[in-house]
């Protein structure tokens, strides 16, 4: 039997050994900046997406994979994502690039899609954790969609673009707090939507299979 003094001696060895491999461990499995979204969709696909119909997925990963990169290119020194202030950005750097029925696909993923960000962002297994701040809530994710179709419509129809004008169209868009589909539908229908030359086939039945998509498709 080992003496008190000889035993505590040896725990204690143990012990900075035990420190030593799960510092180790950490370390190796940490990941690279450029791993970062990968790693994100990777989480979201799994935990979200894989019960979500293959075009709803498809839309989120996208919007998620455009709000990721900009996030990432604040640079590694910027610990805090703004949540809101990335999905604006975001919205607007999409813009006119896709049919009104991408953002009534977003519409009802907001939500499911931020408490996924909340979650897995902060345990992204990186040097420096990063941090999600500044969530919104269902109301201001309904206006941020809506005043981004006010500037994609006033865009495309080489309107002026105003303040007063865009908040006039974000207001015909609003009933009770939400999107009304069936008033951007009517708005957007006849300006139609086409695929830009050059669009790798992959995207372009991604974006032909949202033009397929009717208001009552879009909130089942």
């Amino acid at each position: 039997m080992s003496r008190p003094g000889n035993y505590g001696k040896s725990s204690r060895l143990k012990q900075l050994r035990q420190i030593r491999r799960r510092k180790q461990q950490q370390t190796s499995r940490t990941i690279g900046w450029d791993q970062v979204e990968d790693f994100l969709l990777g989480r979201y696909h799994l935990v979200q997406g894989s019960k979500r119909p293959p075009l709803v997925d498809a839309t989120v990963q996208r919007f998620f994979s455009e709000w990721l990169q900009l996030a990432l290119a604040q640079g590694e020194d910027q610990v805090q994502w703004d949540i809101t202030a990335l999905t604006t950005a975001t919205l607007q750097k999409v813009g006119n690039q896709v049919p009104w029925q991408f953002y009534a696909v977003l519409a009802g993923q907001g939500m499911q899609w931020q408490r996924l960000l909340r979650r897995e962002v902060p345990v992204v297994p990186l040097t420096v954790p990063r941090q999600v701040v500044m969530p919104f809530t269902e109301a201001v994710w309904q206006r941020l969609l809506a005043t981004q179709l006010a500037v994609n419509l006033l865009t495309v129809s080489a309107v002026p673009i105003t303040a007063a004008q865009r908040d006039q169209l974000v207001t015909s868009f609003m009933v009770d707090g939400n999107v009304e589909w069936t008033a951007v539908a009517a708005l957007f229908a006849p300006l139609g939507f086409q695929v830009t030359p050059g669009t790798d086939q992959q995207t372009a039945q991604w974006l032909n299979d949202l033009m397929g998509l009717t208001v009552a498709d879009c909130h089942q």
